[in-house]
């Protein structure tokens, strides 16, 4: 799907579809070397072992008894977590019949995570470039832990793994998830200070023009001569009086070769 998406073969009502989204990202940590999964946990806050990953087990859209559906319920080591995904959409509110989804899934989630003996993690992950606190701190106090991420935080994950012999082998997948969600905007701005000396910018102090030599000549040729094929303004001779903008009469109009802006 992957592929797919990369090349506009899917139908693109299906493209900002998150379900699709949530599948291509998980199913490379499922897939890959279970140690990209650990080390994806543990920047997100979620401390397991390398034995803990490899016996993990990815439950997508499990439904519990009540029909709530979480995207991903992961099983690891110690913890039962809970992934729940956002796109464009946003978390189902409360109504007058229904609680919102988030209680609904920490409901139903925390009681399975008893059941099967393990610590209940919730992790909501959206599109926003930063925490809503007025949204998600009054999940941050319960008998559970409460992890709000984004689909940034991957991409940058993928940037740091693509960077690492560990997981050269997965090069191809790593890279090829990476460009989709660089695609979908999916990718925080990390700064001109952190480019490499590979990439260093070089500045300067003015910026200069010559309609000689540029490659878009045709398309700018100077203010003066492009302006020139249109008829002059005249004076305007009724009632209105244009003494105020007399003295732009004595502006001496220069046409040079070039254009040069000094930024000093």
């Amino acid at each position: 799907m992957i592929i797919a998406e990369l090349y506009g073969k899917i139908p693109s009502k299906l493209e900002n579809k998150e379900d699709i989204l949530t599948s291509n990202v998980f199913s490379f940590f499922k897939y890959s070397d279970r140690n990209i999964l650990k080390e994806y946990l543990c920047q997100i806050g979620i401390e397991v072992s390398e034995k803990d990953t490899l016996e993990s087990e990815f439950l997508f859209w499990q439904k519990y008894d009540d029909g709530t559906e979480p995207d991903l319920i992961v099983i690891c080591g110690k913890y039962y977590i809970l992934f729940e995904a956002k796109f464009y959409s946003d978390f189902s509110p409360k109504t007058s019949t229904i609680e919102s989804q988030i209680v609904r899934e920490i409901k139903m989630g925390n009681q399975s995570a008893k059941n099967e003996d393990k610590e209940f993690v919730y992790v909501a992950i959206t599109a926003e470039y930063y925490q809503d606190k007025n949204k998600y701190s009054k999940y941050e106090n319960g008998d559970f832990k409460f992890i709000w991420t984004n689909w940034q935080t991957i991409t940058n994950f993928l940037e740091t793994i693509l960077t690492s012999q560990s997981f050269f082998q997965y090069k191809e997948y790593a890279n090829d998830l990476l460009s989709l969600l660089v695609k979908k905007n999916l990718r925080s701005y990390i700064g001109i200070i952190n480019l490499s000396v590979e990439e260093k910018i070089n500045f300067h102090n003015f910026v200069f023009y010559n309609k000689n030599t540029s490659e878009f000549k045709g398309e700018f040729s100077g203010f003066i001569e492009s302006l020139g094929q249109f008829a002059q303004i005249g004076n305007y001779k009724k009632s209105f009086h244009n003494s105020y903008f007399n003295h732009l009469q004595a502006f001496t109009i220069h046409s040079y070769e070039n254009i040069f802006y000094n930024g000093n």
